[in-house]
């Protein structure tokens, strides 16, 4: 667990901590919808950045029934640290799809949700980092992309479901199709869950 100069628990790092975490988790992603190999392989190596997110999410959740004063509101630590590990669950889960339902493919779509995911983990880290400071204005900077980011995520949902519905071709494809198209959103999702507590703190704090 870290700590600060005063021998306080340093909440604010150890949130950009698991913001860097998934971001290296959605880079990773991002690799395995641009690569050569299957997708799947990057499997193990993914589950283990979402291990090492659960960590620095537990050590979040131990820190706080330590102590009795915290740089924010008990609430919105908690809130921040379970929608980053939200995050890392959603690329977690998403890859395990591409596992257990035998997608050894990727297509434009996927590799534009990877795209917005790797952005909005960008975004994440840096108002992380930025509230770490109390630069809130510059912060909000960052939570308007993540939201514009959502909707991004969202019309790419709608176009790779009306795609599967207006072209259907092998069912048992198309289902693992949508079944991949909406988990991705869901984390797209998880992000901007993030903006919002964000967007509120900012509120209340500025």
């Amino acid at each position: 667990m870290l700590f600060n100069k005063k021998g306080d628990i340093d909440f604010f790092n150890l949130l950009i901590q698991s913001a860097e975490n998934a971001l290296k988790a959605s880079q990773m992603f991002r690799s395995a919808m641009m690569g050569d190999k299957p997708p799947a392989t990057y499997y193990a190596a993914l589950k283990e950045l979402e291990h090492k997110g659960d960590s620095i999410t537990h050590a979040i959740m131990k820190g706080l029934n330590k102590v009795f004063i915290t740089p924010l509101d008990r609430e919105d630590i908690m809130e921040l640290a379970a929608k980053v590990d939200d995050v890392m669950d959603g690329i977690e889960a998403t890859i395990a799809r591409f596992d257990y339902l035998n997608i050894d493919f990727t297509n434009q779509y996927m590799r534009d949700f990877s795209e917005v995911i790797v952005k909005s983990c960008e975004h994440m880290l840096e108002a992380f980092k930025l509230l770490s400071k109390k630069k809130y204005i510059q912060l909000q900077e960052h939570t308007v992309i993540i939201n514009s980011l959502e909707n991004d995520a969202d019309a790419l949902m709608r176009e790779g479901i009306r795609e599967i519905f207006t072209t259907p071709r092998d069912p048992y494809e198309d289902f693992k199709l949508k079944e991949l198209y909406e988990r991705l959103e869901e984390t797209t999702d998880a992000c901007e869950d993030v903006a919002n507590i964000l967007e509120s703190v900012v509120l209340r704090y500025s």
